[in-house]
């Protein structure tokens, strides 16, 4: 019996394989793969499906859709004062429960494959290593082979992908342009080493599998370069995941991330919400041609990166883990500005007045009359 742990990285298409894997947990279930639910709403959404009832086609609550996500989010809040569960899972119980209802699951199951899947628990082997014990010793206790999966981006592109996903939360991050308020290098984001080595350590047995997330892409995505490289024949007829939390264009994160800084938070929102109408249409900078890193940041990060990617190189056995890793050093030619002007260019009066609340009518108004520095 072998567990497959996905532990994502962040923004590598860990949303869209979490969708597909449970979407098809039964239809995997019957070829020997488990992928466990870890709280109530998942067991009776289990047993639905067993039954044949409910429409597996339809976007599932979090706490099925995500459901390893809601374990590794538990888990850190039961182990550390700083961490706290996310109100979209709600009602979750303590981890003990949800490790033991996994456990529970394996020993009536007998499958010959878990899967586990959560960018959240990248967190563990820098913020809590004990919860990497706890995971393998208490829910996958009967598993004789374990596996760990991480997908990377390198890291320039890694931190504008986050940058947005923050922007995405209702945050106002700093850009990263700044070095000292926005570039923040000893985080998970960036110190890719903090997160696989912990697995690796404690638990020796480990089989490591790395993927540079160019590579991922080029197998068609997340869900086709899992199923393709995870050692274990798909049944058929699988149902195709929807594609979840797509990124910004450029030009949208830097005026989202302005509202979230000038606007009350119910405000932003709500134009967050109204974004794609807004932008219908609009011919916006894609995000390989906007800088939002700068040269200094990038020349920082260059160097902070460099006895990182000489480590994935070296565990992984290849002369350099990205093979574009020279690139990273090299400045996209549309700043921030520009990207963001090219939006308010095409900010029509008309298209503010579809707006209803009057706030973010006046906040828009004026970015396009006047512009704004970034």
């Amino acid at each position: 019996m072998q567990a497959i742990c996905h532990i994502g990285h962040h923004k590598t298409g860990t949303t869209t394989l979490q969708t597909y894997l449970s979407q098809n947990s039964h239809k995997l279930l019957e070829s020997g793969i488990l992928y466990p639910w870890v709280e109530t709403q998942g067991a009776a959404h289990a047993l639905a499906k067993a039954m044949g009832n409910g429409d597996r086609q339809e976007i599932l609550p979090f706490n099925v859709r995500e459901a390893h996500n809601a374990l590794a989010f538990r888990m850190l809040a039961d182990a550390t004062p700083n961490w706290q569960v996310p109100i979209y899972h709600p009602n979750l119980p303590h981890s003990r429960q949800m490790l033991s209802g996994l456990e529970n699951q394996i020993k009536a199951l007998q499958p010959k494959t878990i899967v586990i899947c959560s960018e959240v628990m990248s967190h563990f082997g820098k913020t809590a290593p004990n919860l990497i014990i706890r995971l393998r010793n208490q829910g996958l206790r009967d598993v004789d082979q374990f596996k760990l999966w991480c997908t990377l981006r390198r890291p320039d592109e890694q931190l504008v992908s986050w940058h947005g996903q923050q922007v995405r939360f209702g945050q106002s991050p700093a850009p990263l342009t700044d070095t000292q308020e926005g570039l923040k290098l000893n985080w998970i984001h960036v110190d890719y080493r903090s997160v696989i080595e912990p697995w690796l350590n404690l638990i020796p047995e480990t089989d490591l599998v790395l993927r540079p997330y160019r590579e991922v892409m080029a197998e068609g995505g997340s869900v086709e370069d899992f199923m393709h490289h995870a050692g274990f024949s798909a049944p058929r007829k699988m149902l195709t995941a929807q594609s979840l939390n797509i990124s910004f264009k450029p030009g949208v994160v830097v005026l989202l991330r302005l509202a979230n800084g000038q606007l009350p938070a119910p405000q932003a929102r709500h134009l967050m919400s109204e974004i794609d109408r807004l932008t219908e249409g609009m011919q916006l900078f894609r995000s390989s041609e906007v800088e939002f890193l700068g040269p200094q940041s990038r020349a920082k990060l260059v160097d902070h990166f460099a006895p990182i990617h000489n480590w994935l190189s070296h565990i992984t056995g290849r002369s350099a883990f990205f093979s574009d890793i020279a690139d990273m050093s090299v400045c996209h030619p549309v700043s921030e500005h520009d990207a963001l002007q090219g939006l308010l260019d095409q900010l029509t009066q008309q298209r503010i007045g579809q707006i209803s609340d009057p706030a973010i009518r006046d906040f828009l108004t004026r970015l396009r009359k006047v512009g704004v520095r970034v």
